[in-house]
């Protein structure tokens, strides 16, 4: 799932939490401090108490026949669900985090949002101690350590889908302009480099006097996250202002708006999507969810998009995790519904229904998956796309403050794109902003 720009609770999370105590020993609000413990205390499927699991989710999961299906095998388990957007839904759950209470059995955490939360692994269960070791093989090791604390002590949270990269195109929109629309040749153009991508943006511009690209901001999350070190480096050391791939992301994404390929729609808008439909842009920034986003908002489209290979490889942008509040009063139960609904043959389904790309690897070479093709996008051979890139990723420590530093960011490359800063005042400012909001 996607990430986009939060409010300043998450900002203000890890002091919160800390002032709150996170998951203590005298938690009066269910969390338990071991597997056994939880398992002795809580009723559950073994004495056959009727027990009602909350569920937080965001955006389409695909989960609603799954949840059906888990409640006719398992009578005495109720799961209700509330799927919020993006930034409500965080919101709401790291309230709850801080209060203690009011929160929900189990709760989606997009990547953005992950390192903050393995960073107040108290807040959360500890899914080690319900044996999640045996089942760690099932997932990408780099989707796994991102909610493992660094000690790996820890792990708090199971892997959903991830987002590997792609690039979603126009095919109408290349072939009014000149351009090859075949996914392979359309892939060579920039296959060496982002450098190519913004020059046939340019010729794109230059044949039909629109746009290439939709904005700024999805650019620079495609760039900045295909480096293994990106804000903080393997060892949870701050490395954003010496970083190679914050600063190349950020001369890409200022070669863009240099270039005036940009068509300065804000993302998740109601023009971004009409857009989608309107030809206002060509290409799009492409992880494996956006397939279920293009399809809903622009339906008129289908079969004149098309997905080549993102340039330079790899990366992943997006996905989540689901986690258990440490104060839930059903941690068993909570875990067993989660295991079972992430697990492979569940992710197989998810994807086919929603296009959300599975975190188990066991998956990326069954016929289910390398023939698996949308005819929305072309007949495009998804899975297996989606699949080589997911494998190509290093993992990345994405750190407590990733959203607070990549939304600063973003907001210096929109100084740019209005014309209120140069690029390099942009730049300055936005280190001294983080600097600042990091020292509180």
């Amino acid at each position: 799932m996607r990430s986009t720009k939060i409010t300043a609770t998450l900002a203000a999370m890890a002091m919160v939490l800390a002032a709150c105590g996170g998951g203590s020993d005298d938690d009066t609000n269910g969390g338990a401090a071991d597997g056994d413990a939880a398992a002795e205390t809580d009723g559950g499927e073994a004495s056959g108490e009727d027990i009602t699991l909350n569920l937080w989710t965001f955006g389409n999961f695909g989960y609603d026949e799954l949840i059906e299906e888990y409640q006719d095998d398992n009578p005495n388990i109720t799961i209700e669900t509330l799927s919020q957007e993006f930034d409500p839904h965080h919101d709401a759950l790291v309230t709850s985090l801080a209060a203690g209470s009011g929160g929900p059995d189990i709760a989606a955490a997009e990547v953005a949002f992950i390192g903050a939360f393995t960073n107040e692994a108290e807040s959360f269960l500890n899914l080690l101690d319900y044996g999640a070791a045996d089942i760690q093989d099932d997932y990408l090791d780099w989707k796994w350590e991102q909610a493992t604390t660094l000690d790996g002590s820890s792990t708090i949270g199971l892997p959903t889908d991830v987002g590997g990269m792609a690039i979603c195109y126009r095919m109408d929109l290349f072939e009014e302009a000149g351009l090859p629309t075949d996914r392979d040749e359309v892939s060579a153009l920039w296959e060496n480099s982002w450098e190519d991508y913004i020059e046939v943006g340019k010729q794109y511009k230059e044949a039909t006097g629109r746009d290439f690209i939709d904005n700024e901001g999805l650019l620079w999350d495609a760039v900045v996250n295909q480096s293994p070190e990106t804000y903080y480096d393997s060892d949870g050391e701050l490395i954003y202002t010496d970083s190679e791939q914050v600063r190349y992301a950020w001369d890409i994404v200022v070669a863009a708006l240099e270039a005036e390929i940009d068509a300065k729609t804000p993302a998740w808008s109601a023009e971004w999507n009409a857009g989608m439909n309107n030809g206002d842009f060509a290409v799009l920034t492409c992880p494996a969810w956006m397939r279920g986003y293009i399809q809903d908002q622009a339906p008129d489209t289908a079969g004149n998009w098309d997905v080549a290979t993102v340039p330079e490889g790899g990366g992943n942008w997006g996905g989540s995790h689901l986690v258990i509040p440490a104060q839930t009063e059903h941690p068993q139960e909570a875990y067993d519904f989660m295991s079972w609904i992430l697990a492979p043959e569940q992710q197989l389904r998810v994807f086919e229904g929603t296009g959300n790309f599975p975190s188990t690897p066991e998956l990326y070479d069954t016929p289910q998956m390398r023939e698996f093709s949308s005819e929305f996008l072309n007949d495009a051979p998804l899975g297996e796309i989606y699949a080589d890139n997911a494998l190509d990723v290093v993992a990345q420590n994405v750190g407590p403050n990733y959203n607070l530093i990549n939304q600063e960011f973003g907001e210096a490359l929109n100084r740019i794109s209005d014309g209120l800063e140069s690029p390099e005042e942009a730049w300055e400012t936005a280190l001294d902003n983080i600097a600042r909001e990091l020292s509180f």
